[in-house]
C-alpha cells in the first residue's frame, strides 16, 4: 500500500471513531486472546500453543460481559482472526468495528449502520430490507439439490447465497437480509418465528452481521451444545463453551442490539478498491 492510501485510510478510521463518540458510545478495549471461543460451525479458529487459547474471531463475548456489568452503549475498533479465510475480500487477520446499543431494535440499529456507511463512503445509499426466504426466490433449489445430492440443506443454501444471490445484493442501495430461519439464529433473539439476525450487502459485498441479542442463558447454552454437535459431525475441533459469557447472561444482560462490521471492506468501498490488500499495510 502506498503511504498516500494509508493516510486516507487513517482519516476514515478517525472518522469512524468520531461517529461513535459523537453519538455517546463508550470505547472499550478487550482481549484478542481467550481461553474459550464461539461455537459457530461455519467459523474456524486459530488455536495457540498450550495452554489452550484462541485468537478472537470477534470481541463479542467480552463486550457482552461488559454490558452485563452496566457499561451501556459501547463500541470497539479492534482486530479479529479467522482461519481459512483468504482472498480479495478476506484476510486471516482483519479490522472490525463492533458495537452494542441498549434498547435498540434490530431495525433501529440497521439505520445507524447505514448512517455510518453513508458517513464514511459518502454514497448516500437508501435502505432496503429483504427477508431471507425472499432472497432465494431467484434460485432453483430443486436443481441444486439434484446436482449436489451429498450436500446438506444448509450447505446447498450457503452455496446458493454465495454463488448466486450475493453478487446481485445491494445494487445502488444498502440491502439488509433479515428474518433469518430459526436454524441460523446463532446469538439472535427470536421474533414472530424468525431470527432477529441481519446481514448488510452493498454492491455484492457483505459488510456486517448483527442481531437483536439473545439474553436467555439457558437458550444460549442449548444453541452452543447444538453447534458443538454440528462441529462433531463436520469433523471440526470442539472449543470450550465460554462459561463466563453464560454467567453474564444469567446475571442479566440488558435488552440490546449489536453488530460486527468489517472495517477493511468499508474502507474498500470508500476508497474505490477491489482487493482488501489495497487497504491493508500487510496481507497474509
Amino acid at each position: 500500500m502506498k503511504i498516500e492510501n494509508w493516510k486516507e485510510r487513517q482519516k476514515l478510521h478517525c472518522k469512524v471513531r468520531d461517529f461513535f463518540l459523537n453519538r455517546g458510545l463508550l470505547e472499550v478495549d478487550v482481549p484478542m486472546l481467550s481461553a474459550t471461543c464461539g461455537t459457530d460451525p461455519q467459523l474456524d479458529y486459530f488455536e495457540t500453543l498450550p495452554p489452550e487459547h484462541y485468537l478472537a474471531t470477534s470481541p463479542e463475548f467480552f463486550m457482552k460481559r461488559l454490558l452485563a456489568e452496566g457499561f451501556g452503549d459501547i463500541f470497539s475498533l479492534t482486530h479479529a482472526f479467522r482461519k481459512g479465510e483468504i482472498g480479495k475480500r478476506h484476510n486471516y487477520e482483519f479490522n472490525i468495528a463492533e458495537w452494542y446499543r441498549i434498547g435498540f431494535s434490530a431495525e433501529e440499529l440497521q439505520q445507524e449502520i447505514l448512517d455510518l456507511v453513508n458517513c464514511i463512503t459518502g454514497l448516500n445509499l437508501p435502505l432496503k430490507r429483504t427477508p431471507w426466504q425472499a432472497a432465494f426466490e431467484c434460485v432453483d433449489m430443486e436443481k441444486l439439490k439434484a446436482e449436489h445430492k451429498n450436500w446438506t440443506q444448509e450447505e446447498i443454501e450457503d452455496y446458493a447465497m454465495s454463488a448466486i444471490i450475493e453478487p446481485d445484493l445491494g445494487k445502488n442501495c444498502a440491502e439488509f437480509i433479515v428474518d433469518y430461519p430459526l436454524k441460523r439464529a446463532a446469538l439472535a433473539k427470536i421474533r414472530k418465528n424468525a431470527a432477529c439476525r441481519f446481514e448488510l450487502y452493498i454492491n455484492g459485498i457483505e459488510l456486517c452481521n448483527g442481531y437483536e441479542e439473545l439474553t436467555d442463558a439457558n437458550e444460549q447454552r442449548k444453541r452452543f451444545l447444538e453447534d458443538i454437535e454440528k462441529r462433531k459431525k463436520m469433523g471440526k475441533p470442539i472449543p470450550k463453551i465460554d462459561e463466563n459469557f453464560l454467567t453474564a447472561l444469567e446475571k442479566g444482560m440488558p435488552e440490546c442490539s449489536g453488530v460486527a462490521l468489517g472495517l477493511d471492506r468499508l474502507y474498500m468501498l470508500a476508497l474505490g478498491k477491489d482487493d482488501i490488500g489495497d487497504v491493508l499495510l500487510f496481507k497474509e
